[in-house]
């Protein structure tokens, strides 16, 4: 199309100055050259660059991994100071938990009277365990530590370098350590994997669910049961 304009233009200008041609002829052209140039149509689609925007740019060059959500990742290390948690301190005021298999539960019924809300939870892991104590809860576990009687505790931190558990008493903050491969093994054989968390509110499942899946891909805790909560 710009070749034929060129031309027309070309011969509308040699017509307009040529002494011998009339000013009718020069009209005549004129429609001639309005005809030709509506006949010619538009450009071609396709033959202009149209830019992309940036967003699309920034979209194309980022990898493909990076698109998609790893559902989170385990810190390696955490840590939860008891001394700012008092409800969870006025759990343990009282006489310790007796040390069998019904432990955990009969420590959830018995702070009733001292903690309003709490929550027992089974078939756990230590990366569940581990997300507890990354989002500010410090799980509650049956624990036997290096031969003595069974005790419950809470964990208050865990560090991946040292693999080692930290567990510690809210009253007089005394702390004690465990290895992750010792604590598994005790966990298993003692209280089957529980815990029991006491929080400000009370948890329902798809509270505890929504924490876990911050850290954890689904998979990792979709055996986990919230057995009882208040």
């Amino acid at each position: 199309m710009k070749h034929c304009l060129s031309v027309l233009r070309e011969g509308h200008r040699s017509l307009l100055a040529g002494s011998s041609y009339s000013t009718v002829c020069a009209c005549v052209v004129s429609l001639i050259f309005l005809f030709l140039a509506m006949s010619c149509g538009p450009p071609p689609q396709g033959q202009y660059h149209v830019p992309e925007s940036a967003i699309q740019a920034a979209e194309r060059n980022v990898p493909e991994q990076a698109k998609q959500s790893n559902g989170g990742s385990l810190p390696e290390s955490a840590m939860v100071h008891l001394e700012r948690l008092p409800y969870l301190r006025n759990a343990f005021k009282g006489p310790p938990p007796p040390a069998n298999r019904s432990g955990l539960d009969d420590f959830y019924a018995r702070t009733r009277a001292t903690v309003q809300h709490a929550a027992v939870l089974s078939d756990g892991s230590l990366d569940i365990l581990k997300a507890f104590i990354a989002k500010g809860w410090a799980p509650i576990v049956m624990i036997r530590l290096q031969g003595r009687n069974t005790e419950i505790l809470p964990i208050s931190r865990y560090n991946d370098q040292s693999s080692e558990i930290f567990l510690q008493n809210p009253v007089n903050l005394g702390e004690r350590r465990i290895s992750y491969a010792d604590f598994e093994k005790s966990w298993a054989m003692d209280s089957r994997n529980k815990c029991v968390l006491i929080t400000p509110q009370q948890l329902t499942e798809v509270d505890i669910q929504k924490v876990l899946g911050r850290y954890l891909p689904a998979e990792a805790f979709q055996e986990m049961r919230l057995l009882r909560s208040r």
